[in-house]
């Protein structure tokens, strides 16, 4: 309202008594308009931090390796797959190899014998070896869960996950109830009591409340989930087939979809604490990466350069100890693409790229590590970078 109008209005007012009531009034509605503002602001900065905490980038994963027999004793690291590889039947059993990539290349390019026992009867085969199916469909299904709860995805440091390799029957004999393997010279890299655990498990989240929201032509359920350590922990909603969105409020995490789920919510909690009470097999590694100005101000712009790339890789934790020596462009040809092929972490994620002859960005790297995991290494920084890059195709090489 105009000033001068207001002015002008209260002075043509005669009574001092009118004065002073209609002063009254106006004291007590703007004060009551002030305080509106104020805590509807107050509310919703607040609604603001705590979608932030909620979905602050995306969450860390640790994975590390634990004798089975101890993982029991873990407070934040559960077992990745317990079950055996979807759509498998020629499925034995899974194995860990404590060697370098060039060894289990070798390895996966061999074929072994084996005495199956199967029904009580026992055959003579040979079996062969892959990556691990059961641990890669989980990486790969919690990709899309990602997707699905809208959190941008980063790549698993998944050294451990390529050293686990299934064992398979080249030959339909049925499920293996017993088995005796010979790996020949290879037999002192294979152990069979060997887990890998990632800080990710299943959790079924009490509705605590569910009200009606009322939704342009339709209706949506707002479930309040409460008693979850959301400062502490990060939480996927896992309802597929049911399309939802989720939000922070106060200590509470609410979930809105089309469906209404009366008792129970399924979660997927990623453990923010370390784990580090009881001793691993071998220690853990994780994803993490370092936060700084350079790295909030270049979210969203990347240029392909050795410098660029430097400071990508310096952002990811110590445990990827690899030091970019030199990066060249290289025509994309068969004959390239077969000599620096190798392992791609991130093979199911959906790529940016729309030249189908991307031209090759080769890296050439020297690490620090133990040379048993420096290719694992290698190929997690390269799996990151082309999240980055996705204009050429990421390959690399150590001498």
């Amino acid at each position: 309202m105009d000033n001068n109008l207001l002015n002008d209005r209260i002075g043509r007012l005669k009574k001092w008594e009118q004065k002073e009531s209609l002063n009254e009034i106006l004291f007590d509605a703007l004060s009551s308009l002030n305080f509106y503002v104020n805590e509807r602001f107050d509310t919703l900065t607040q609604e603001i931090r705590d979608e932030s905490v909620l979905n602050n980038g995306a969450p860390v994963i640790r994975t590390a390796v634990c004798s089975s027999e101890n993982i029991d004793n873990r407070l934040f690291l559960h077992p990745v797959s317990t079950e055996p590889p979807i759509n498998s039947p020629d499925y034995i059993t899974t194995i860990f190899v404590e060697c370098d990539y060039h060894t289990i290349q070798e390895l996966l390019r061999n074929k072994y014998t084996a005495e199956i026992r199967c029904k009580s009867k026992t055959f003579k085969i040979h079996v062969a070896l892959r990556y691990s199916l059961k641990y890669l469909q989980k990486m790969e299904s919690l990709y899309y869960l990602f997707n699905e709860n809208e959190i941008p995805w980063a790549t698993i440091n998944g050294s451990y996950f390529y050293k686990f390799l299934d064992v398979y029957s080249t030959q339909n004999i049925g499920q293996a109830d017993e088995f005796i393997i010979d790996f020949a010279q290879y037999e002192k890299y294979v152990s069979y009591d060997k887990t890998l655990l990632w800080n990710i498990n299943p959790i079924n989240a009490i509705v605590a409340a569910c009200e009606v929201i009322p939704a342009y032509n339709t209706v949506q359920f707002e479930h309040t989930l409460k008693n979850l350590q959301l400062d502490e922990h990060r939480y996927l909603v896992c309802l597929p087939g049911d399309k939802f969105t989720y939000f922070r409020h106060g200590n509470a995490m609410r979930v809105r979809t089309y469906a209404k789920h009366k008792e129970q919510i399924k979660l997927l909690r990623i453990a923010g604490g370390e784990d580090v009470d009881n001793p691993l097999c071998l220690p853990p590694k994780s994803n993490k990466k370092k936060t700084d100005f350079i790295n909030v101000l270049a979210r969203g712009r990347y240029i392909p350069t050795r410098g660029e790339a430097e400071r990508i890789i310096h952002s990811m934790n110590e445990e990827a100890d690899v030091q970019v020596v030199d990066m060249k462009i290289l025509p994309c040809t068969e004959a390239n693409i077969l000599r620096y092929k190798g392992i791609d972490y991130n093979y199911f994620a959906e790529t940016k790229g729309f030249l189908t002859d991307r031209k090759l960005l080769l890296f050439t790297f020297k690490t620090c590590e133990d040379r048993m995991w420096a290719h694992e290494a290698m190929f997690f920084v390269l799996s990151e970078l082309q999240l980055y890059f996705y204009e050429y195709r990421c390959v690399g090489e150590m001498p």
